[in-house]
């Protein structure tokens, strides 16, 4: 073996330790006493230390620093007192942990610490902000597909299948806790006399109008969907037939005092609804209430429109 030959151990020792110096992901080691005794500059410039040396700080040292400058790691708690308390908790609780941590330049780490039998920790750090920037990315654009694939394109509030499953679920709920419930449906008057005299356009118009109209006179827990063309529905939880009524019956009166200049000067429109609430018959079943509701619809229709009906056994 020729003389000028390194030590395979030595070479090896000497590859780690320029690796740790120089890689890309941030490393720091503490010591049993929780003291810095190494960091490489990668380490440094994520917590925005590139120009304070913390070797030989203590590790609160190190967080109360982050705290008052509001550096480094992004923290949400105002007192300092409280940051540490909750850094303590998971600090040494394990002999290997990872965890992500946002920081306040925006950038996301992916923290992990081993602690070694000799009690020194080694804490690796590496950059996934470009993970997480993709993920929210994809959970926005799974989020605006749910709310497309449940909103009605038009009027923005709930389809007909968003409604039709919600009231599956409310019906469901209602027999298993014998609690009330009610469904209502409610169609505009004459609309194809809307659409013939002004346009589809203007149809359109009176179909928003109407839809932000209801969600504005609804309750908290009242659900307006539209059911196709003209027709919508309110699905009202913990509501008996009696306190119904009186909800719908003040749209109709609160419609009538409604007008679409944009349309027309003066211009009013009006509405028909049937209203059916759920029965003790366990033979009865959420298609049941929809049809007793529409059924109920057709009565008010056939009595005059711009009125409220019940549907009655």
């Amino acid at each position: 073996m020729s003389t000028l030959q390194k030590d395979p151990t030595d070479v090896l020792t000497e590859v780690i330790l320029t690796h740790i110096t120089l890689s890309e992901n941030g490393i720091a080691v503490f010591d049993p006493q929780d003291i810095f005794v190494f960091h490489n500059q990668a380490f440094a410039r994520m917590f925005g230390l590139d120009e304070i040396s913390i070797i030989g700080w203590h590790v609160d040292q190190w967080m109360a620093w982050m705290f008052n400058n509001r550096g480094g790691v992004n923290i949400e708690d105002d007192c300092l007192q409280d940051w540490l308390d909750q850094v303590h908790s998971v600090y040494r609780s394990k002999p290997f942990r990872r965890f992500e941590s946002d920081m306040v330049d925006g950038t996301w780490l992916l923290v992990s610490e081993q602690i070694y039998n000799s009690g020194y920790i080694v804490t690796h750090c590496a950059d996934i902000t470009l993970q997480k920037q993709t993920e929210k990315k994809l959970t926005e654009a799974l989020s605006e597909i749910k709310h497309l694939a449940q909103t009605d394109e038009l009027t923005n509030v709930p389809n007909r299948r968003y409604l039709l499953g919600r009231l599956r679920e409310e019906y469901t709920r209602a027999q298993r806790y014998n609690r009330p419930l009610c469904l209502a449906i409610l169609d505009l008057d004459h609309f194809k006399n809307i659409n013939d005299q002004y346009g589809h356009a203007s149809g359109d118009e009176v179909l928003k109008h109407f839809a932000r109209f209801v969600q504005s006179h609804l309750r908290t827990g009242d659900v307006l969907g539209r059911v196709g063309g003209e027709e919508f529905c309110v699905l009202l939880p913990e509501t008996m037939l009696d306190e119904a009524l009186p909800v719908l019956q003040r749209l109709t009166i609160a419609l009538a005092e409604e007008r679409i200049d944009s349309i027309a000067p003066g211009f009013s429109y009006t509405f028909s609804s049937g209203v059916a609430e759920i029965s003790g018959d366990p033979q009865q079943n959420c298609n049941m209430l929809f049809s007793n509701a529409d059924k109920a619809l057709y009565q008010a229709k056939a009595a005059g429109r711009n009125r409220v009906a019940a549907f009655q056994e």
